[in-house]
């Protein structure tokens, strides 16, 4: 019997207009009614999770920045797996010398050693080409108004920077074309201590080694007591490969990468189409 319900967010629970669509909203109620714990595994940070979550009144536990932490129901991080500092010169160094875009996301605030006006500009223009998102979707009022390229600070100096009272979750870079990036990981290759994935051929992630969503989420079914066949995990992309190599009961939409498809145990409608809420009926129905 499933017990605990994981799902990522961005191209699985929500569609490109970062919407949750009614039929999706009615799967989690069923879910939560019958029982069943409901908890987001996302690469956002928990600002980023909450702006989606609080507009549908959505309360659960959270895996945040592909498994760097994870936060309870009360919004309380209870575990967590933080990129070492020690590393993170090196990291942005690369993206630097590869003139690449990148932010720092941190426990107090998202930065980049760049300029931020130009590291925003570069992310709506990816989001405007890639996801066919709208400029004013990132004003004030728009749907992407939280987004971090729109709260970054700029790094004047890298080493007073890291010995502020911060943590680092993570660090993303992304880039308008695509052949900048593969380049960046063979360099990434050569630091000790870190993961890095892409969530699109465009982008790349950099966290702790430890820091995978599938990784966390084994430590919170021990906490939880809940075995590895007690838990359904849902996903598109490659920051949720660990979830489909850990957990055997397995949906991935449509729209999900194919080495995705090629683990889920089941493939369901596309995230556009409500994937999510067919793989729900699914679990109620036979698990």
């Amino acid at each position: 019997m499933i017990k605990l319900v994981v799902s990522d967010m961005d191209g699985t629970l929500i569609n490109h207009q970062s919407q949750i669509s009614p039929a999706n909203l009615k799967a989690i109620h069923q879910l939560q009614a019958s029982g069943i714990e409901f908890a987001i595994a996302s690469g956002r940070d928990y600002q980023g999770v909450r702006s989606v979550l609080d507009r549908y009144d959505i309360h659960c536990s959270a895996i945040l920045g592909n498994g760097a932490q994870y936060c309870d129901e009360n919004h309380q991080i209870v575990m967590d797996c933080y990129l070492n500092k020690d590393v993170c010169f090196n990291i942005v160094s690369i993206f630097e010398a590869a003139h690449i875009p990148y932010m720092i996301f941190t426990t107090q605030g998202f930065y980049t050693g760049l300029e931020p006006q130009f590291v925003k500009d570069m992310f709506i223009e990816r989001a405007v080409r890639r996801f066919h998102s709208r400029p004013e979707d990132y004003a004030d009022q728009g749907a992407f108004a939280m987004s971090p390229c729109n709260q970054l600070q700029k790094i004047n100096h890298f080493e007073e920077f890291l010995k502020r009272d911060l943590d680092i979750i993570k660090v993303e870079a992304f880039s308008l074309d695509a052949k900048d990036i593969p380049p960046t990981k063979e360099q990434l290759a050569q630091i000790p201590t870190i993961s890095y994935l892409s969530s699109f051929d465009d982008n790349v992630e950099v966290t702790d080694e430890n820091a995978q969503k599938g990784y966390i989420l084994k430590k919170v079914a021990q906490l939880k007591h809940i075995s590895i066949d007690e838990i359904a995990v849902l996903g598109d992309g490659m920051n949720d490969l660990s979830m489909f190599e850990e957990f055997p009961c397995s949906f991935a939409p449509m729209n999900a990468e194919e080495r995705i498809k090629e683990l889920a145990h089941y493939i369901v409608s596309d995230c556009e189409e409500d994937g999510f809420a067919e793989a729900i009926d699914m679990i109620l129905k036979d698990f």
